[in-house]
């Protein structure tokens, strides 16, 4: 190493903690301003401190125990929580003060500064997804980013390079959980991803910013000759493009099917007949889905006041009905019911589990009878039916993206395990985005939203579990009357499909089934 370098090393290594440890940007002029007022507005009470012989570590520390109290009362008591983390805070902005008030500022108190101050953002955070105030998925995506961030922002400002502002968020996650704790206004889904996406560009430009960093500081001793092959314009190009193209290729080949989906082309002329609309437009509902029951038209709908109704229709021209409430926490997670025998079924993404609800007894009582609970798991389900299945009824489950696939499910070998996937016996490779599933026979018929292109395919089960994809089994594709539409369910020969507005569509299956030994099959 030259006595340049060396030079560098010990200006670097002879700064103060407050130059050294942090993560701030060009904003560290107003943070180190706020610092001093902090030590001179608390002065009387570090002069106390001393007397009684405290460390700053000390104030650190109980502060971490504070998080401790955040932890326990998170839910069961928000308020008192709140003030735990308020103390956490205050021991936050204490400890630096008073280590440079009573002249023990250390880079080893400023690492233990550094991380304590960190913890609160991890605990929060952490509490929020476990008690599913965010989903796992995104309060992760937002921690780990964070972090990234706090790691960049140290080791940039360590090897005093220039640094840009840095937006961290923590005060904004805290106050999220204040508005939380004292009304009950859950903003952690949009903060997390707001801020996700500020994060994410924070994280390439320090990225961008420690590599140049690193190779001008450390690398600049070497380089390629001129006229060497790994020199030039090509050696540049190569080196981009080849992690580009292998990324490229992964997710090509990944996603063969939706990709296919998306440009999957309708085989069959649609002829929906337009019928009357069930719901009328004075009533402001919602329509969530639909189903049949004993032959007769089954809609799910979301009341002005945010409750759910179940309503089966006995004249379709004149809507009039007979219903039954649902729990208002219930959000279903696809829109066409299936019904086996007696029993309703609905995926409810609030709970995540499989509902079973008796029909002629929730009618009778004008509530849901709720008779059977099955934990979904993993599963993001969007598509489900009753199939015929080896001379039994089988559940035919769609899983959405996830694992791409739809599972034949034994109702008594899922109950007798537990979940839903216990009871597997088969599974085929759907096409990625379904919303809609119904069986006649060995015949699946498939309503995959794939984006911009929604699509109803027409499937050989036994083809599809022996191996062969929806797309690849599906000769036969049409398109649904509304893209938005729900369903498809079958009734007295037809595929029945609803608009979210509430307006009945119906195609007659004879136009769609398979013809055997050139005839068409009866319904």
């Amino acid at each position: 190493m030259d006595n340049s370098s060396e030079d560098k090393s010990k200006s670097i290594d002879n700064r103060s903690p407050t130059e050294f440890f942090h993560y701030f940007g060009k904003d560290r002029i107003i943070q180190f301003w706020l610092r001093e007022k902090r030590t001179r507005l608390f002065a009387f009470l570090f002069t106390r401190f001393q007397r009684v012989g405290l460390v700053p570590d000390t104030i650190s520390y109980i502060g971490i125990a504070f998080l401790a109290g955040v932890v326990l009362y998170f839910v069961r008591d928000p308020l008192v929580a709140f003030l735990f983390l308020l103390g956490h805070i205050v021991c936050d902005g204490l400890d630096g003060a008073f280590a440079r008030h009573s002249g023990m500022a250390s880079q080893s108190g400023a690492f233990t500064d550094l991380v304590c101050d960190q913890l609160g953002m991890i605990v929060v955070g952490l509490m929020a997804i476990f008690h599913h105030m965010v989903s796992p998925l995104l309060g992760a995506v937002y921690v780990a980013l964070y972090l990234i961030v706090v790691v960049f922002g140290v080791i940039i400002n360590v090897m005093g390079l220039k640094t840009r502002i840095t937006i961290t968020s923590k005060y904004f996650l805290y106050g999220v959980y204040g508005l939380w704790a004292g009304w009950e206004i859950n903003l952690f889904p949009w903060l997390l991803s707001f801020f996700s996406v500020i994060m994410v560009l924070e994280v390439i430009v320090g990225y961008i910013r420690l590599k140049r960093g690193l190779r001008k500081r450390f690398d600049s001793t070497m380089g390629l000759a001129d006229g060497s092959l790994l020199s030039g314009r090509i050696h540049r190009s190569l080196n981009i493009a080849l992690p580009i193209l292998v990324l490229v290729a992964i997710l090509v080949y990944a996603n063969i099917i939706p990709i296919q989906a998306m440009f999957a082309h309708p085989t069959t002329p649609t002829s929906w007949e337009e019928g009357p609309v069930i719901v009328s437009t004075e009533e402001n509902v919602e329509v969530l889905g639909l189903s049949v029951h004993d032959n007769r038209i089954v809609a799910m709908v979301r009341l002005e006041d945010g409750g759910i109704e179940v309503r089966r229709f006995l004249d379709l021209d004149r809507a009039a009905f007979e219903g039954f409430t649902i729990p208002d926490y219930v959000n279903p997670s696809f829109s066409s019911f299936p019904v086996e025998g007696n029993t309703f079924f609905v995926a409810d993404t609030s709970t995540r589990l499989l509902l079973g609800i008796d029909m002629e007894a929730s009618l009778a009582s004008r509530k849901a009878v709720i008779v059977l609970t099955l934990p979904l798991g993993y599963l993001r389900v969007t598509a489900m039916t009753i199939v015929d299945w080896d001379a039994r009824k089988m559940w035919l489950v769609a899983n959405y993206l996830y694992t791409r696939r739809t599972y034949v499910v034994d109702p008594e070998k899922a109950l007798k395990k537990g979940y839903i996937l216990g009871g597997v016996v088969a599974s085929y490779a759907n096409g990625s985005f379904p919303a809609g599933l119904a069986a006649v026979g060995q015949t699946i018929f498939e309503l995959n939203k794939a984006p911009l292109n929604p699509l109803i395919f027409r499937a050989s089960l036994k083809k599809m579990v022996q191996g062969k994809s929806l797309i690849e089994a599906s000769h036969v594709r049409f398109a649904p009357p509304h893209p938005d539409a729900m369903g498809p369910v079958q009734c007295n020969g037809y595929l029945i499909m609803l608009s979210p507005a509430g307006r009945v569509y119906r195609a007659s299956l004879q136009r769609y089934l398979p013809r055997e030994h050139g005839k068409e099959p009866k319904t």
